[in-house]
């Protein structure tokens, strides 16, 4: 699948990991010298014979080279219960034949499909998924990486049945057509994304530079030419490009390090080795073409952006410097008097991005500072580029240098010190894409080194931001634009860009007062660690206030925690107009406390506020200074919001509610049915409604009625000690005084009924139709959950490869089981360009008889199988703290003080049966009077034909009403 943003460095992704964000939704589909000697960091780093690793990790590391060239990472971690690997290919979009452009991510697609030792096509998904593991892959410019997770004793079969990809696979011609649909079904969900519109528009820009390319596919690009057929190019492209030596392997297992190595030896030495140049891009840009210009675009969504794009001369051989990064840092600070800052105060901006992609196009890269503008700051878009300009004239005039070289290191440093551990699914990708990027013993220090400030690096970048390399882009729905493009859905028109001399930029930004940043003053001081119990405590209980206390059990030598404070109120979903005076309410203390949460960000930890019943704000990270960033962070929460501040706040309501329409329709489906499934939510005309209404004073009033009533419940995890759970207390009971609270209050939950069916239906003004169907079980257990998870790992592979793979009904599709509150559902979904909604339904009720006949067939050998994974999925240690708090605060959050759901779910897995799971399948799903539930949002290509219909459901038209009358679970 296609990778879905731009691997780029922000402000705030400047002291965080790199890592690859690859599109994982409900479908799921420089130098390069080992023996780089390099001085690391010593305070930060164990320097191995291969590998730089944190010294909080464990883990034992090795890199060798096959004799095909292949480099391989070894991980050995004795802890894992599920083995993975990765391996990525330094190819990617950029090298395209221009005949069949998006061939690289196709290809990627048809890998999946069988191999000579391994012929069925969903040979590899299915041994995948019934052994508990996961697949996936992505495509982006440079790079194909494939990936898995396994459990593992099934880690050989894995492998072997993996490496096949780049041995002997079929490419098989029947599958060559089907797929080329799978892959159009993909580009039709993006087609109509701002995201894609505008990343191909820049790129068109660039002439005959080889990041100019469709990237996607679709039945036009790979269709067949007068000279040539999809099937010869696609095997021509996997031997000119998929050679041994331009791979890299990582692989993670509970095995020893040469166990390991005899693994890959076995089973990745043969791939061949073609000995093909490394894939490099050298074509010059022709910047009179592709920069001075004014771009006006038109999006799909609402969005007022100003961007400011530079292009520059890639550095990614300068990691171990970080001039990109330094100067994001700089320019892209929220400290008061800095652009950032002012803009807001102007009321002209709601935020500034600063962020660098050092080799976007290859051998070149892209320096952005992107402006989310607010109706006021349309109308000074010219003001604001001058301004941004000026800054950097200032700071060229000024000079960098290495004030902010301390802390920059500092904050690298603390996070590589204390790097915890991640998925090891995620890990693998990760480290198989370093690869590509850093020598392999800097694959996982790169994103943090820093070996100290680079004057002459710093300023080569600096003078590159420059109007010679740069293009500024307008957009929003206003945009003048009669320019329309090929494969997307944007419009868009293209100007000479008039600027603005340096010396009156210079001078708007002193105008403006503008500033270099001031120097952080959260970094941790202190790492000391307090060792509560491991077993949730309730350490304080008092009129109004509650907290739990729970050390780590796995991770007791962390300097770190997670605190969550739930200012709960029942009044804050009683209606419409109180859910968007919350909703309003937290974006705009949100963006006040930028600054705050920006600089703990910076100095290793993380704050985030989300409403629900009530206000939630998480804090998490280094807990040297999380007092005081709890104390600051409660103080401001009775914000004093002006009258213009509120009118962009309804503003952006507004609009992320229209813009939400816009999105996957698949991924609106959980959405949708959250909101009819869940007391407190309502519809969108109702709260657009509401958001039109609101005041500042009713705004005002309603948060004095929300703090004075808040029931406020704490749950801290981690390095924390009594005392600090009551030196919390102490502060909030300071700062929110005089509290007349009730008992904490939970949303209520549909219960399902016996024979019940209800339907939601919505239009959307996108082209595809989204579906989900679901069929809740008779009872509500957790050997009904459990049932229904060991049926959903049989099911989630099935349906994809019936619905996706052999019939093409869409890119996403499949089957899964989920619970609402605590009653269990089987489920299936699907976004479809090809199915108007009754077909759909009408497929997806066939295919319910066609999987209880595969149920029915399944061996007890096979079912051991699946079960098994499932267990080792439920079972395998936690990563890091936060998923080792996951599920005693989602207990926390739901009343269950024995904090035992998991470890009552385990168990019921291990006593489940395949008698179990196919009685199961009967009486949920192929019963005379199912319980269902029917989402279905119909694109604008539907929308001439019916929604489909279940006899005698309950349409849905009205949500308050209906969640009026619904029956609800227990809680």
């Amino acid at each position: 699948m296609m990778q879905d943003k731009l691997r780029r460095w922000s402000m705030a992704g400047a002291i965080a990991a790199a890592s690859f964000t690859a599109l994982v939704s409900i479908a799921g589909c420089g130098e390069k010298s080992t023996t780089d000697q390099v001085e690391s960091s010593p305070a930060v780093a164990e320097a191995l014979a291969d590998v730089i690793k944190s010294p909080n990790d464990t883990r034992a590391y090795r890199t060798l080279t096959l004799d095909n060239g292949l480099e391989v990472l070894l991980v050995s971690d004795p802890d894992v219960e599920k083995s993975a690997a990765a391996l990525s290919v330094g190819v990617g979009l950029m090298f395209d034949p221009m005949d069949y452009q998006g061939m690289a991510h196709y290809l990627e697609h048809m890998l999946f499909l069988g191999t000579e030792k391994f012929p069925q096509p969903d040979e590899y998904m299915a041994y995948i998924n019934e052994n508990g593991g996961a697949r996936n892959a992505y495509t982006w410019l440079d790079i194909t990486n494939y990936m898995f997770e396994i459990k593992n004793d099934a880690y050989d079969g894995a492998l072997d049945r993996f490496s096949h990809f780049f041995k002997t696979p079929l490419l098989d011609p029947e599958y060559i057509e089907k797929e080329k649909s799978a892959v159009n079904a993909e580009w039709s969900m993006r087609r109509e994304l701002d995201f894609f519109g505008m990343f191909k528009l820049g790129r068109s820009m660039l002439g005959d530079h080889p990041a100019n390319r469709f990237l996607i596919g679709n039945l036009e690009s790979l269709a067949d030419k007068p000279d040539s057929s999809l099937h010869q190019a696609t095997v021509g492209f996997y031997e000119q490009y998929y050679s041994a030596n331009i791979m890299k392997v990582a692989m993670v297992s509970d095995r020893s390090l040469d166990e390991m190595a005899a693994l890959a030896r076995t089973y990745f030495s043969d791939i061949a080795n073609k000995q093909v140049d490394e894939p490099e891009v050298t074509a010059e840009v022709d910047f009179a073409q592709a920069a001075g210009k004014l771009i006006h675009y038109v999006p799909q969504e609402d969005q007022r952006l100003l961007q400011l794009d530079f292009i520059i001369e890639s550095n990614m051989d300068q990691f171990r410097v970080k001039p990109n990064q330094y100067l994001a840092y700089i320019i892209g600070s929220e400290m008061p008097d800095t652009p950032a800052a002012r803009l807001k105060e102007l009321g002209w901006a709601s935020s500034l991005n600063v962020s660098a992609s050092p080799n976007q196009f290859g051998n070149y890269g892209v320096f952005s500072l992107s402006v989310d503008l607010t109706e006021e700051g349309m109308a000074h878009r010219a003001e604001i580029t001058d301004m941004l300009m000026g800054y950097l004239e200032l700071l060229r005039e000024q000079g960098i240098d290495d004030r902010y070289a301390a802390e920059f290191r500092t904050s690298l440093d603390n996070r590589f010190r204390f790097l915890e551990k991640v998925n090891d699914f995620a890990y693998v990708s990760q480290l198989a894409a370093a690869m590509q990027d850093y020598p392999s013993r800097h694959a996982i220090d790169a994103p943090y080194r820093f070996e100290g400030f680079d004057a002459e690096a710093v300023n080569a970048v600096l003078a590159q931001l420059v109007p010679e390399r740069f293009r500024v882009w307008y957009v929003s729905k206003d945009e003048k634009a009669d320019e329309t493009m090929h494969f997307y859905a944007g419009r868009y028109a293209i100007e000479p860009l008039t600027l603005s001399e340096p010396e009156a930029q210079r001078e708007v930004a002193k105008t403006y007062a503008l500033a270099l940043p001031a120097l952080n003053t959260l970094l941790p001081e202190s790492f000391d660690v307090a060792h509560a119990d491991a077993v949730p405590a309730k350490v304080v209980e008092k009129p109004g206030i509650e907290v739990w206390l729970q050390g780590s059990e796995l991770y007791r030598e962390q300097p770190k925690g997670f605190t969550q404070m739930y200012f709960n109120t029942a009044s804050s979903a009683a209606s419409a107009e109180a859910r968007v005076l919350l909703a309003l309410w937290r974006d705009l203390y949100t963006l006040e406390q930028t600054t705050l949460f920006t600089e703990a960000s910076i100095a290793g930890m993380n704050a985030g506020v989300s409403a629900d019943l009530g206000l939630e704000i998480s804090v998490s990270g280094f807990t040297d200074k999380q007092g005081e960033l709890i104390e600051q962070a409660v103080k401001a929460l009775a914000i004093e919001p002006t009258e213009a501040e509120l009118a962009q706040a309804v503003d952006r309501f507004v609009r992320n509610i229209n813009n939400a329409k816009r999105g996957f329709p698949v991924r609106q489906l959980s959405p949708a049915l959250r909101r009819v499934t869940r007391s407190g939510s309502f519809s969108d005309d109702a709260m657009l409604a509401a958001a039109n209404a609101a005041s500042v004073d009713s705004l005002k009033a309603f948060i004095d009625e929300q703090l004075s009533s808040a029931l406020i419940r704490v749950y801290m995890f981690g390095n924390y000690g009594e005392a600090d759970a009551k030196e919390l207390v102490s502060t909030l009971e300071s700062l929110l005084p005089e509290r007349t609270t009730s008992e904490y209050v939970r949303a209520d939950i549909y219960a399902p009924q016996p024979g019940q069916s209800i339907v939601y239906q919505e239009d959307l003004p996108v082209e595809d139709l989204g579906m989900m169907y679901l069929f809740a079980a008779p009872e509500a257990s957790v050997e009904a959950i459990a049932r229904g998870e060991v049926l959903a790992a049989h099911l989630s592979n099935r349906a994809f490869n019936q619905l996706r793979t052999e019939e093409q009904l869409g890119y996403a599709a499949g089957g899964f089981a989920t619970e609402l509150g605590d009653h269990p559902v089987i489920g299936f979904y699907i976004q479809t360009p090809v199915k108007n909604p009754v077909d759909m339904l009408a497929r997806f009720d066939a295919y319910t008889v066609e999987f209880a006949e595969d149920v029915a067939a399944l061996t007890e050998e096979d079912f051991e199988r699946i079960k098994a994974g499932v267990i080792t999925s439920l079972t395998k240690p936690a990563k890091n703290l936060a998923e080792e708090a996951s599920p005693f605060a989602r207990d926390w959050n739901r009343e269950r003080y024995d904090f035992d759901s998991k470890a009552k779910l385990i168990a019921a897995v291990e006593q489940v049966t395949l008698a179990d799971i196919q009685t199961h399948y009967q009486e949920t799903v192929m019963t005379d009077n199912p319980s269902r539930i029917l989402i279905q949002l119909r694109g604008r290509a539907y929308a001439d034909d019916p929604y489909a219909t279940i006899e005698g459901a309950q349409v849905i038209t009205d949500i308050k009403a209906f969640h009026e009358s619904m029956p609800v679970q227990a809680k």
